[in-house]
């Protein structure tokens, strides 16, 4: 049995995936299975995924759209001890995978592990909670739970636990965020210990509004995704809390003269309250 399973739910990159292939090896990653669920409707990913066959166990398997969906797909296919569904443009850290393997030998308490994601200069692209370790809590989730850097002890699960098909890019609606925070919810609802550790890292580039790497379209779904979490997870002190920074995002942006970010972080607080709204 391979000690961790990395479900990779990818559609359109091919250049990206050997990099990753290439961070897994030098991350520990020669006992784990790689669980590749191609969303592509041909087949470019064949020759990437041949040219790595013999260096790293890749399981090739075919998805419908939909980033929830496809993890979905990757997890009744899983047989590892430890669970982690990387990005199809992430890269690991050197040695991360044993690092992850060696904090749950030492710290049977915990079941779930997320660490640190930084962009390829060190900045963080996710994860950005104020403290640089804590455990998992309803108040930190949406900055300490980004779904490619969670790494879960399967034998805790008690079952397998499926991601809201309704979250997530592709999923159809325009909640296009949140399947991972609403996943550690209901994971830690069951009685799941999980530990959040920055000096572990993953890579990962920024899309966040203040970068430049998003657009309206994406931050109002991506915004819409968190409202829907929240109003599911019946945390209304969190929808006033993240409309509440984003409005001051956007005085701070406007104040600086960046009008295009202050446009992006008012759509991103227009699209939580909208999502908190939606019918359910």
């Amino acid at each position: 049995m391979p000690d961790i399973s990395l479900i990779l739910a990818s559609v359109g990159r091919t250049d990206e995936l050997p990099r990753f292939f290439a961070s897994v090896e030098a991350a520990g990653g020669g006992e784990c299975e790689c669980i590749v669920v191609d969303q592509n409707p041909d087949d470019r990913l064949l020759p990437v995924l041949a040219a790595w066959k013999d260096r790293i166990s890749i399981t090739h398997l075919r998805s419908t759209p939909g980033l929830s969906h496809a993890r979905n797909v990757g997890l009744a296919a899983a047989t590892g001890d430890v669970l982690a569904f990387p990005d199809d443009d992430c890269t690991y850290s050197p040695h991360l995978l044993d690092e992850v393997k060696s904090f749950f030998a030492d710290n049977p308490e915990y079941a779930l592990l997320s660490v640190g994601v930084r962009d390829e200069t060190g900045t963080p692209s996710g994860n950005r909670w104020i403290l640089e370790r804590c455990d998992l809590a309803t108040a930190n989730l949406f900055r300490t739970s980004v779904g490619m850097a969670l790494f879960i002890r399967r034998d805790r699960m008690r079952g397998l636990f499926e991601f809201d098909e309704s979250l997530g890019v592709g999923a159809g609606t325009r909640f296009a965020s949140g399947e991972d925070t609403d996943y550690v919810f209901r994971l830690l609802q069951a009685g799941m210990k999980g530990r959040f550790d920055r000096r572990l890292t993953i890579y990962h580039p920024r899309h966040d509004m203040l970068s430049g790497g998003a657009n309206a379209a994406r931050a109002y779904n991506y915004g819409c995704g968190m409202g829907r979490v929240i109003r599911k997870q019946a945390k209304l002190p969190l929808l006033l809390a993240f409309v509440g920074f984003d409005l001051m995002r956007t005085i701070y942006s406007l104040m600086r003269g960046r009008p295009e970010p202050a446009k992006l972080c008012a759509v991103h607080g227009r699209g939580i309250f909208s999502g908190y709204m939606a019918a359910k």
